[in-house]
């Protein structure tokens, strides 16, 4: 079978579903891999041969459009600024997909992540394609779990998810109709959650049952869950990063700082913007000195070069804290006792595997969810990103997670999550419509019993 994989977003977004990639052409089968252009270096080194596609991640997040319009005080302007975002790069993720498509001489299943599955449906749907998606957090309809803080309830939950799927449509709308028609497709009133039911789509839950108690028996087997997604040892190798390599480069001497003392708090955000890294390396360092910890920061995509700390690369091992750039989590998460991150789902699996109790400092999207799920299993705390360089926020956070209790909940709960292989190995089944060697037709509709148990 041949499958195009349509994946653009940040790095978060699209790793996961290279490590899905690698597995489907382990089994034989044909991968044409499309990503953002800024993770064309990170793909070809796992050897997916891949193209640029859409536009730049890394650009995007850091364009004034997402750090200062969408968090505007102003309604109308933040309100332009999200319509903006979420239909950012359409018209090139269409333009490339179409042209990725004709090279590979078709495709038996078009793959894609959450973003841009919009353009990729209407490109499916042109083409006459089975579809399968990759998703990393809840972002259908439930009555399990809230998409914001202060929901309570199936009914209200259900309404909620009701009312933003409204809001989303409203939203995108007028550019969905924009791409169908370049597609030579009629407008559409019907927004993408039910043309992707009506049309059989797998949506694969690239999460963890086990944090969402209730949501894998009401969805059935349409959207079946798998468990966090990483690649494995072999393609973590390829990748040569701080934990799996030589300790070389421009991290070198991680290792001994790492074994010099205690298990350290590793802090890392990402490729979310840290608006202003002096602060929160300032804030890092006052609550390591006041809880006397350690503390290991992941720069991820933003430069801490000028944050004017005394620590950073090349800090001796008897430093408190030390800065590096991109991590392994896989390697150096076990190492930690606990982590602050944004709250995205690569990391916050990567996190949860290595049993480790979190402060999620969110920004957007489903970062405070994720954040409100691991309060919930009483394995986190939550805070908005911004407030993490207050003063005395951070140290009161991490003095929450860092009691014994908590850390012993996170141990327990990684001892439930599904192993990396076996979701990877999952989500290769789903995607490729296979059980156990054997093609499977269209993924049913739930029947009457799963709509009922979704109620």
């Amino acid at each position: 079978m041949r499958h195009v994989m349509a994946l653009v977003g940040s790095r978060g977004d699209v790793q996961p579903a290279l490590a899905v990639g690698l597995e489907l052409r382990r089994r034989g089968h044909e991968v044409v891999t499309g990503v953002a252009p800024n993770l064309v270096p990170l793909a070809r080194r796992l050897g997916l041969d891949p193209v640029p596609l859409g536009i730049d991640s890394a650009e995007l997040l850091g364009s004034d459009l997402v750090r200062r319009d969408m968090r505007s005080a102003h309604p109308v302007r933040r309100v332009r600024a999200l319509r903006a975002v979420a239909a950012a790069g359409w018209d090139e993720l269409r333009t490339g997909l179409t042209a990725l498509l004709d090279d590979a001489g078709g495709a038996d299943t078009l793959v894609t992540g959450l973003l841009g599955q919009e353009v990729a449906a209407a490109v499916a749907e042109r083409r006459g394609l089975r579809t399968a998606a990759l998703h990393y957090c809840p972002v259908r309809a439930n009555g399990v779990v809230a998409p914001v803080a202060g929901v309570r309830g199936r009914a209200a939950t259900r309404g909620t998810w009701a009312l933003g799927e409204r809001v989303r449509w409203s939203l995108t709308r007028r550019a969905e109709n924009a791409q169908r028609a370049a597609l030579g497709l009629p407008a559409t009133r019907v927004h993408l959650p039910a043309r992707l039911r009506d049309a059989g789509a797998v949506e694969v839950q690239a999460y963890d049952p086990v944090l969402v108690p209730g949501l894998e028996a009401a969805w059935g087997p349409r959207r079946p869950f798998t468990g966090f997604l990483a690649l494995d040892d072999a393609a973590r190798a390829r990748l040569g990063e701080p934990g799996t390599g030589p300790d070389a480069g421009p991290d070198a001497g991680l290792d001994a700082w790492l074994a010099a003392g205690d298990p350290p708090v590793y802090v890392g955000f990402g490729s979310m913007p840290v608006a202003d890294p002096g602060a929160l390396l300032a804030a890092v360092e006052a609550a390591c000195a006041e809880l006397g910890v350690r503390a290991l920061v992941s720069a991820g995509w933003n430069d801490f070069s000028g944050a004017g700390s005394r620590t950073g690369p090349g800090s001796g091992t008897g430093a408190p804290v030390r800065v590096v750039g991109a991590v392994d989590h896989a390697a150096v998460l076990p190492r930690c006792r606990a982590a602050v991150h944004h709250g995205g789902a690569g990391t916050t699996g990567a996190v949860l595997r290595a049993g480790l109790p979190a402060v999620v400092g969110w920004y957007s999207a489903d970062q405070p969810m994720w954040g409100a799920l691991l309060r919930d299993a009483g394995v986190g705390v939550s805070r908005r990103a911004s407030a993490l360089t207050q003063p005395g926020v951070l140290a009161a956070a991490l003095a929450e997670v860092l009691d014994p209790a908590t850390a012993a909940r996170a141990a327990r709960l990684s001892e439930r999550l599904v192993p990396a292989d076996r979701a990877v190995a999952a989500a290769a089944d789903a995607v490729s419509g296979t059980v156990g060697g054997t093609v499977e037709g269209t993924v049913p509709e739930a029947g009457p019993a799963d709509r009922s148990a979704a109620r």
